[in-house]
């Protein structure tokens, strides 16, 4: 089992704020330019300024909202690391079970394992498993 004790309240905000602009940005291209072009395109004499209007115009609104839902995930997701790395102090934080995968065998078929109860090329000790880290000297774990 490893514990997850804290979580990094900007670094995380900003990647969450980053996901939602790009799904925004996606989003609205999607559904929105399609109709922008088919709605300008049913209009008499192709509307006050064509299709081109209705593409100017769906391009801002897409940029606009993207601005805003990342702004908007970047202080709610920030809110909820703050609060879960509070919570987390008072009762220890989130346990995940983690399964270290050994790499593939020579042949590219099933992984090779070592003695019972560790993996090729760990150390086998209890807590260690490839990629495990220990905590620097004068930490606690």
């Amino acid at each position: 089992m490893i514990r997850i004790r804290r979580i990094g309240v900007v670094k995380t905000a900003t990647v969450a704020a980053v996901m939602y602009a790009v799904m925004t940005l996606i989003v609205s291209l999607v559904i929105l330019l399609p109709l922008a072009i088919i709605g300008v395109s049913m209009m008499p004499n192709g509307g006050a300024g064509g299709i081109g209007a209705g593409v100017a115009g769906v391009l801002i609104f897409a940029l606009f909202g993207a601005a805003i839902y990342a702004a908007i995930g970047w202080v709610v997701t920030a809110l909820a690391c703050a609060l879960y790395n509070l919570v987390a102090g008072w009762v220890g934080g989130i346990e995940l079970q983690v399964e270290a995968l050994a790499p593939a065998g020579p042949t590219g078929g099933s992984p090779v394992y070592a003695a019972p109860g560790g993996y090729a090329g760990s150390p086998g000790a209890p807590g260690q498993y490839p990629g495990y880290f220990p905590p620097p000297p004068g930490t606690s774990p």
